[in-house]
C-alpha cells in the first residue's frame, strides 16, 4: 500500500504558481530597470504607510550627548566645560543615528522618512489632478473639435509659453503657498501635457469603425466618449502619470530649497539646510540629495517599462 501512495503522489499534479505571480517574474526579467523602480517604489509606499514606525524618532526632536570636557568645579564662566550635556549635533552616522544628525542634532533618517510621505503625498495628488482633468479636457477637445477645440489649445498654448518652475514661482508670489495650494498649482501645470496627450488620441479613435458603428446604432456623443473612447486612452495615460510623480517630487524639492514651499519636512528643505555644511559634514545634504534621485530614477524606470509593455508597437 506504501507503494501505491507513494506513486500517487509522484503523479499527483504540482501546485503552479498563480498566473498573476507569473507574469510578475516574467515582466520582472523582461524589464529588470523596470523592476528595480518599483522595489523603489514599494519601499516608498512602505515608509509612507508607516512613517512612525519605521522612523524610529520624532523629526522634531534635537538630541543631546554628554559633554566629554564636563567640570562641575570650572569657574569658567562661559567655558562649554560647565554644560554637562550639549546638543548632538552634526553627528556621523552611526549605530544609533543611521544617517547621523544635522546641525539642529534632529535625526537624518527619520526627517528623511518623514519627507518621503509628503514628497510622495504631494506628487500622488498632483498628478491624479492633473490627469483626471487633462483627461477629460482632451476627450471633450479631440471628440467635438471645433471652437472648442480650437478655444481649449490655445488656452494650453498660453500656459505652456510659461517654463513651469517660472509659473510656480509666480503662484507662490501671488497667493499664499499653503500645501493645497501647491497640490492644486503642480496639477494645474501638469494638466497641459495629459491633455495634448489624450486629444491627439482622441483625435485618432473618433475616425475608427467601431465610433461609426456606434453613431449607427444610436450612441449618445456621452456614451461614445466615456464608454468607448476614453477606455482606448488610459495606456499612455498611465505612462505619463507615472513619469509625472518624478516631475512633480522634482519641482516640490526645488520650491523647497528656494523657501516657498509651506513650513514642513521636505528633502529639498534638507538639501537647503544641509549645503551649508557641504564640507565639515557632507551627509546632512548627501542623503537628502540621494532621496531625491532615487525617487526620480525610479517612476522614469518604472514609467519606461510600462510605456515599452502597454504600446503594442514597443513589444518584442
Amino acid at each position: 500500500m506504501g507503494g501505491i501512495a507513494d506513486i500517487a503522489l509522484a503523479q499527483a499534479p504540482i501546485a503552479e504558481r498563480p498566473p498573476r505571480l507569473r507574469q510578475a517574474l516574467r515582466l520582472a526579467r523582461r524589464k529588470p530597470l523596470g523592476a528595480f523602480g518599483a522595489a523603489i517604489i514599494i519601499v516608498m509606499m512602505a515608509l509612507t504607510a508607516a512613517t512612525p514606525l519605521f522612523a524610529r524618532y520624532d523629526p522634531a526632536q534635537s538630541f543631546d550627548r554628554r559633554n566629554t570636557t564636563y567640570d562641575p568645579n570650572s569657574t569658567q564662566v562661559y567655558r562649554t566645560d560647565r554644560q554637562e550635556f550639549v546638543l548632538n549635533a552634526k553627528t556621523a552616522p552611526s549605530a544609533k543615528h543611521w544617517l547621523g544628525t544635522d546641525d539642529a542634532g534632529r535625526d537624518i533618517w527619520a526627517r528623511l522618512v518623514w519627507g518621503t510621505r509628503r514628497s510622495l503625498g504631494i506628487g500622488v495628488a498632483s498628478m491624479a489632478i492633473a490627469v483626471i482633468a487633462g483627461t477629460l479636457l482632451g476627450v471633450f477637445s479631440g471628440f467635438f473639435g471645433g471652437m472648442i477645440d480650437t478655444l481649449t489649445q490655445r488656452l494650453l498654448d498660453a500656459m505652456q509659453a510659461f517654463p513651469p518652475l517660472l509659473l510656480l514661482l509666480l503662484i507662490a508670489s501671488a497667493f499664499r503657498l499653503t500645501e493645497r495650494n501647491l497640490v492644486l498649482a503642480l496639477g494645474f501645470i501638469g494638466l497641459t501635457q495629459v491633455s495634448r496627450l489624450v486629444r491627439g488620441k482622441v483625435l485618432t479613435l473618433r475616425e475608427l469603425p467601431f465610433v461609426e458603428a456606434g453613431r449607427v446604432i444610436g450612441a449618445s456623443d456621452m456614451r461614445l466618449m466615456l464608454r468607448h473612447i476614453l477606455p482606448n486612452t488610459l495606456a499612455p495615460v498611465i505612462v505619463v502619470f507615472t513619469l509625472g510623480l518624478g516631475t512633480v517630487i522634482i519641482a516640490e524639492a526645488s520650491l523647497a530649497f528656494l523657501g516657498l514651499t509651506p513650513s514642513g519636512i521636505s528633502w529639498g528643505a534638507m538639501l537647503d539646510a544641509g549645503r551649508n555644511f557641504i564640507f565639515s559634514s557632507p551627509w546632512q545634504a548627501v542623503f537628502s540629495g540621494l532621496a531625491i534621485t532615487l525617487a526620480v530614477l525610479a517612476f522614469n524606470l518604472v514609467g519606461d517599462a510600462m510605456r515599452d509593455i502597454l504600446d503594442p508597437r514597443l513589444r518584442v
